[in-house]
């Protein structure tokens, strides 16, 4: 029997859509999020309280019951808490006990980690609440798991839009998102785990910052704890290897200058995975060596493109010690994602929220373009400059040359509706003073009305030339389209030969779900409407063996921690454990 709190639960959860970028209240509340929280930042770094607030140890997923663990399962989601369908897909997958991969089986994560945004557009409590722990809680109910999983976060840009505040009070104060049990009291964490692995979440703040005590902490760790030939999976909130490709090398600055220190304080470690979201979608980098940079950016929020500007090759590395890594994968394919991009063409339809923006433009334009004079000319050089800061490129010259087309096409397109006005209602736009209030009036209704829809196209075909011609403007065009498809999570797991990436993806998310009929202890309370989720492989997995050395057990003792706590000499070449890792279906171990 259905009960009808369940049913009166869908109906509100169903009520987080998409966010919609492009709505001008929408714009304004970004504005005035990302301008509060740089100036918070600055003045009031949270992470400063927090490392003087006590001591956070390691988490030791290497024992259990004072008993070595052979294997551990994790899950990886970022980007979540946008609209409930995405949302609600993913965690409803999380929360199985085992999925089918390619005829592989694979368990439910014991370990949660969440990559930073959990959730969008603004870091509420009330947004946490109905886009985030609600869809968690549904998926995986507090009440039916006797030995609930745990879980792990840092915080992303969008986290940090409140100072930290809401991300603290829900994951740094040992409470449940559903059955999932939170105990870190910091925004960074060390895990280790199984086989000399580690995974470390670190904390990089709005401008890929990593403060000191944080720095200090990772580092204390990495003497007193690691040992010689471990190795380290580094999460972190957004890919500095893609955007430093991409925009400036100086963005990588930051973390290059964290993994430095790492190495210093223990040069017998390595990181042989980054992992990091921010970007939504899933895209893997490899060296020749076999470390591995992955996106999974895909828990929930919308759809980024894997076709914008060039990322074949990106670099990362500590310090100097920057190698190349090479594209590998990407979902969607670079195809798909060229594909639907032609979705812009519907822009008007995606964006009913900018039509007020538009119109208000073209009304603008329509009482000034039409008769030359100083108020047209300086109409138009604010336009043309509001267009030449909106155009997304680190070039100047293309920023000022695109700015300006896109600038003159609304403008013409409204001087061209201003005339069409006119000769419609039979008066001269030229000629202000022979014009009547209610000919005037029914002019710039007339642009604003259609304009809306004329300026809306117009940008969505700026877009799309953009982005499939430029390469630019991925994030505004594909943030315009608002997919809810192709998401994708990552499950890890840690084994006697290795540790294995299982890259999942949902290539299509339902759009209707109903209460579960006769729902078991464990089991979602929302199924879809009709059919079933069909979560895929993204690609083989891909294994990270352990190192090939001699391992020494127990603890370090004073001395060997102090001899691993050291600087190396200007152009010394460390010795390091081969870090080489290839795909499951490619003969490496699998458990």
């Amino acid at each position: 029997m259905i009960d009808r709190p369940d049913r009166e639960r869908l109906a509100a959860l169903q009520q987080s859509v998409m966010t919609c970028w492009y709505s001008p209240f929408q714009l304004a509340r970004s504005a005035l999020d990302m301008t509060v929280s740089r100036l918070m930042g600055a003045r009031g770094d949270f992470r400063l309280l927090e490392a003087i607030a006590g001591p956070q140890p390691p988490f030791d997923y290497a024992v259990r019951n004072g008993v070595m663990r052979d294997e551990l399962w994790i899950d990886y989601v970022a980007d979540t808490g946008d609209g409930f369908n995405p949302t609600y897909a993913i965690a409803s997958l999380l929360a199985r006990p085992g999925l089918s991969l390619g005829g592989r089986e694979t368990r439910r994560g014991e370990v949660l980690i969440m990559g930073g945004d959990q959730v969008y557009p603004s870091a509420t409590r009330q947004a946490y609440w109905t886009r985030l722990v609600e869809p968690y809680a549904a998926a995986l109910p507090k009440a039916d798991v006797t030995d609930p999983p745990h879980l792990f976060a840092i915080p992303g840009n969008h986290d940090w839009y409140d100072g930290l505040m809401s991300f603290m009070r829900l994951f740094g104060q040992k409470r449940t998102l559903g059955a999932w049990k939170t105990f870190q009291s910091r925004s960074y964490f060390a895990l280790k785990l199984p086989h000399g692995f580690w995974l470390l979440g670190v904390d990089i703040q709005l401008e890929s910052d990593i403060d000191q005590p944080q720095i200090e902490y990772f580092c204390k760790l990495a003497t007193h704890d690691m040992r010689d030939g471990d190795r380290v999976i580094l999460c972190t909130a957004e890919p500095d290897w893609v955007k430093g490709a991409i925009y400036n090398p100086e963005l990588q600055s930051n973390l290059a200058f964290f993994e430095k220190q790492l190495a210093d304080a223990r040069p017998g470690v390595e990181i042989v995975a980054r992992i990091a979201g921010d970007l939504h979608h899933y895209r893997r980098h490899e060296s020749a060596d076999g470390r591995q940079n992955v996106i999974a950016g895909g828990g929930g929020a919308f759809l980024h493109p894997t076709h914008g500007e060039p990322v074949t090759v990106v670099r990362s590395g500590a310090g100097a010690d920057q190698r190349p890594y090479t594209l590998r994968a990407s979902f969607p394919s670079e195809s798909e994602s060229r594909r639907l991009a032609w979705r812009n063409l519907s822009f008007a339809r995606h964006n009913l929220g900018f039509w007020p923006a538009a119109a208000f433009v073209y009304m603008l334009s329509s009482l000034t373009l039409p008769r030359p004079g100083p108020g047209a000319v300086g109409w138009v050089l604010v336009v043309v400059l509001v267009f030449i800061v909106f155009t997304d490129t680190y070039k100047t010259w293309y920023r000022r040359f695109a700015g300006s087309l896109h600038a003159l096409a609304h403008l013409g397109a409204a001087l061209g509706l201003a005339h069409l006005g006119g000769a419609l209602l039979g008066v001269d736009v030229r000629d202000l003073p022979s014009m009547s209030m209610w000919s005037l009036l029914g002019v710039t209704l007339f642009v604003g009305a259609t304009g809306a829809a004329v300026g809306s196209t117009i940008m969505g075909v700026y877009l799309l030339i953009s982005l499939n011609v430029a390469r630019r403007h991925g994030n505004e065009a594909f943030s315009a389209l608002r997919i809810q498809d192709y998401k994708n999570f990552l499950r890890i797991h840690v084994h006697r030969d290795g540790l294995t990436l299982y890259p999942v993806g949902l290539r299509k998310v339902p759009r209707a779900w109903k209460v579960a009929d006769d729902r078991k202890p464990g089991e979602p309370r929302f199924i879809p409407a009709r059919g079933a989720l069909a979560p895929e492989l993204i690609e083989e997995p891909i294994t990270i063996p352990t190192a090939r050395q001699p391992r020494r057990t127990g603890q370090l003792t004073v001395d060997a921690a102090g001899a691993g706590h050291r600087e190396c000499p200007s152009g010394e070449r460390r010795s390091r454990p081969p870090a080489a890792g290839a795909t499951a279906g490619a003969g490496a171990p699998e458990p």
